[in-house]
C-alpha cells in the first residue's frame, strides 16, 4: 500500500489551485497509540532540518477527536499562501534526505486514509495562533457565491459579531469522489469555548436567518472535530490568509 508520504507528495505537486489563493489540505491517516509518538518525532525531525526550516507556510499535526465512521486517527494540515509558494518549496523538499527519512517513518508507522485539497475563499473573526480546537462543517453547495454571502451576513450580525473564534470557508479542489464541495472550518480556544458559543448562538434570530438563507442551497453533510498536537512554520495564519 502506498505510504502517506506518497500522498503528501501528490498534494505538494498539485497545480490546480489559483496562484493567489491560500491553499491547504487534510492528509488523514491511521496510526496506533504506540506509533503516534514516532510520527510526531519524524515530523519534528523534518521540520527541524535545513529544508524544514525553509518551509514558508504552516503545518499542523492534528488528532481527530470526533469523526463518525472515518477510520483516520490523525491528519497533517499543510497550509500555504499560494500554489506558487508551495511549488517553489517542494522542489527543494523532494530532493532532500530529510524528506526521505520522514516518508520512511510514515510508511512504517501509519496507513493513509485520504487526501483532500482545498482553496480558501474567505476568512473572518479573530485570526490567531492560540485556537487549537477545530470543527470542520462539510457542505454540498449549489451556489457558492450565495453561500459565502450568507456567511458574511451572519458574521456581520449582532450575534455574529460576538463570535469568539476564527472562521474559514474553503472550496474543495480535489478529494476523490465525494459530495462535499465546501468546508467551514471554525477554530476555538477550547471545547468549552465552542460549547458556550453554540449555546449562546442557538435560538437567536440571527442564527435562524442564516439557516433560512442557506436552506435549499447548501446541504449539511456533517461535522468532524480535531485538536492540534503541534504546529510548525514561521508563517502565521494571519500571514497566510491576508491579501
Amino acid at each position: 500500500m502506498k505510504s502517506i508520504g506518497i500522498a503528501i507528495i501528490g498534494l505538494f505537486l498539485s497545480s490546480q489551485i489559483a496562484a493567489a489563493a491560500p491553499s491547504w489540505a487534510q492528509i488523514s491517516f491511521t496510526t496506533t497509540s504506540g506509533d503516534a509518538p514516532k510520527i510526531l518525532a519524524a515530523a519534528e525531525a523534518l521540520m527541524s532540518s535545513d529544508v524544514g526550516k525553509e518551509f514558508p507556510g504552516k503545518l499542523l499535526l492534528q488528532i481527530l477527536t470526533a469523526d463518525g465512521d472515518n477510520p483516520a486517527t490523525h491528519m497533517f494540515v499543510p497550509i500555504y499562501k499560494s500554489a506558487a509558494e508551495r511549488e517553489g518549496y517542494v522542489q527543494k523538499l523532494q530532493a532532500d534526505p530529510a524528506w526521505t527519512g520522514f516518508t520512511a517513518v510514515m510508511g512504517a508507522a501509519s496507513q493513509p486514509v485520504s487526501t483532500v485539497l482545498y482553496r480558501n475563499v474567505g476568512s473572518w473573526g479573530d485570526i490567531n495562533e492560540t485556537d487549537h480546537v477545530w470543527a470542520a462543517h462539510a457542505f454540498a453547495v449549489d451556489d457558492p457565491a450565495a453561500f459565502q454571502t450568507a456567511i458574511e451576513k451572519y458574521l456581520d450580525s449582532k450575534t455574529g459579531k460576538k463570535f469568539p473564534g476564527q472562521v474559514y470557508l474553503s472550496a474543495v479542489v480535489a478529494g476523490g469522489i465525494s459530495p462535499v464541495s465546501h468546508v467551514i472550518s471554525v477554530g476555538y480556544a477550547s471545547e468549552a469555548e465552542m460549547d458556550a458559543w453554540i449555546e449562546d448562538r442557538n435560538g437567536t434570530k440571527d442564527w435562524a436567518n442564516y439557516q433560512d438563507d442557506v436552506e435549499g442551497n447548501a446541504e449539511f453533510l456533517g461535522t468532524s472535530l480535531a485538536r492540534d498536537v503541534k504546529s510548525w512554520g514561521a508563517a502565521t495564519l494571519e500571514d497566510i490568509t491576508s491579501n
